[in-house]
């Protein structure tokens, strides 16, 4: 018995260590790249073989990592972010779906994506970034693998009916809101006015668009609606700590923080923090923004209020020199922002509120000021508020004296900084690493051929279904039925009875 196990063992490994994977990584901004490279080179060093569909490649050539660089994917974002700041919610629905629809056509009609596609290749599973690209879930059925669908979000109204996972309103907002959990009754409203829209809106235009997409790069006859739902699991980068709590199906997998992992800094901003004895702030706003961008006035009053701080400060800035630099602020083009977070002298962290940001913050126990402009950034800012561990400063109200009062409020308020750690322990206090938690889930699906038992029937039904709708219609008509039943029969009894009674009491009266 001993024996038969161990050869059964052998042949397990056996099979996950030899696995081939594609990973579809859709996203032109370098830091959900940065999540999705930390996944795949995990796949490698365990033995499995890769190819990549990205718009960056590694910095070295690896072995078992193959990528499909989509040149040009990065500039599909080449233009001021910051102006999306005063979009309104229903605009800037329409605005990101058609920019799903822009870079899930870029990719697939690449040249050596399309070699790819047409090639006799094949996978052991495809891993797809789900990012307004439902086409790209072509890619599983084409090659006739398990498809794992992996987000850098939460869960939210992009993933979540992938796999079934029932999302009350109630308690989850739209992820381009502003909202938390606790939502008020006219906040609860209007989250299910901005859902019931976006709904309707992927029905009505995203899907089909997204259905060309599949019938033109793709060779064979394939249904948006047949490969929508054919997810094993959903890698999702969340944590209770970063993320609302939520009801999760079994499919669904967390693995917030799995690409944090502290490397030695460069000598020369090693030196900076060290000797940074009043504390260091760090100024990023991400891959996609640019400080470059920023209105001069605001820029202007930035550097005011760096240049009368005793801290010292690290600004990514996409420029070589700034006019009017103080001189205890640091400035490069690019930053290790996880490293530098965690230096024990970095005191505060202003930040876009980004998931990876806000995330890597939370790891290293660092508050923040948040200043989100689109996307899920306002909404991760507010659910840092909730958690008193950031300030949020809107964009529009950006001005030397709002900045230096959040950093102030921050900086002397030592709740911040003691929730913050809190915070940081409960994210680290896990079973076991989430890189390694992810690693299983993936071989898991290669093990048990897409892992069809991890289903969840909700997938099956129709929202009316799966909401009790159809239920509930057909109680109040069957109550509305016997109602009007009843009282039609009544009518009919006592109607006669009353008839009766009359004609009796007349009869006597004339007598």
């Amino acid at each position: 018995m001993n024996v038969a196990y161990i050869l059964l063992l052998i042949n397990v490994v056996s099979f996950t260590k030899c696995a081939k994977i594609l990973g579809v990584f859709p996203s032109p901004g370098y830091s959900q790249f940065i999540l999705a490279e930390s996944l795949m080179l995990e796949l490698v060093r365990r033995g499995h073989e890769v190819t990549v569909i990205s718009a960056y490649k590694p910095k070295e050539n690896i072995k078992n990592y193959r990528p499909i660089l989509v040149d040009g994917l990065i500039k599909t974002t080449e233009e001021n972010l910051f102006e999306q700041e005063n979009v309104n919610l229903f605009n800037a629905i329409s605005i990101l779906e058609m920019f799903g629809q822009v870079i899930t056509g870029y990719i697939l009609a690449h040249e050596e994506v399309q070699q790819l596609i047409h090639s006799n290749e094949t996978f052991d599973v495809v891993i797809v970034e789900q990012f307004l690209n439902e086409a790209h879930m072509g890619f599983a059925t084409h090659f006739n693998a398990p498809l794992i669908t992996w987000s850098s979000l939460g869960l939210s109204e992009w993933n979540s009916h992938l796999v079934g996972n029932v999302r009350p309103l109630s308690v989850n907002p739209f992820t381009q809101s502003q909202y938390t959990d606790k939502m008020t009754f006219f906040q609860r409203v209007h989250n299910t006015l901005v859902n019931s829209f976006y709904a309707i809106y992927k029905e009505l235009v995203s899907y089909p668009a997204q259905q060309e997409l599949l019938t033109k790069y793709f060779p064979g006859d394939i249904k948006l609606k047949d490969i929508m739902y054919n997810t094993s699991i959903l890698l999702m980068n969340s944590h209770a700590s970063t993320n609302h709590p939520t009801t999760l199906t079994t499919s669904v997998i967390e693995i917030g923080g799995f690409h944090i992992s502290t490397k030695k800094l460069p000598s020369d901003i090693k030196k900076y923090l060290d000797d940074a004895t009043d504390g260091a702030i760090f100024f990023s706003m991400g891959s996609n923004l640019k400080s470059a961008d920023l209105p001069k006035d605001k820029l202007n009053g930035i550097l005011k209020v760096f240049s009368k701080l005793k801290q010292r400060v690290l600004w990514k800035f996409e420029e070589t020199d700034i006019p009017n630099k103080p001189e205890n602020v640091f400035i490069s083009k690019w930053l290790p922002q996880s490293d530098i977070l965690a230096h024990p002298n970095i005191v505060a962290f202003i930040t876009h509120g980004g998931l990876l940001s806000s995330t890597e913050a939370v790891h290293h126990g660092v508050p923040m000021i948040g200043i989100p402009i689109f996307g899920d950034q306002k909404m991760n800012v507010a659910k840092s508020v909730q958690k008193q561990i950031a300030v949020h400063l809107p964009f529009k109200e950006l001005s030397e004296e709002s900045l230096s009062a959040a950093l102030q409020e921050v900086l002397k308020n030592p709740k911040y900084s003691r929730n913050a750690k809190e915070f940081s322990n409960v994210l680290k206090d896990q079973m076991a690493k989430p890189l390694d938690v992810a690693m299983f889930w993936i071989e898991y699906v290669i093990r048990h051929g897409g892992a069809p038992h991890l289903r969840n029937a909700a997938i099956e039904l129709y929202w009316f279904q799966l909401y009790l709708l159809d239920v509930i219609c057909f109680i109040v008509l069957c109550v509305v039925a016997f109602y009007y039943v009843a009282k039609l029969l009544l009518r009919r009894i006592f109607g006669k009875n009353t008839k009766a009674l009359t004609s009796k009491t007349h009869k006597q009266k004339v007598n």
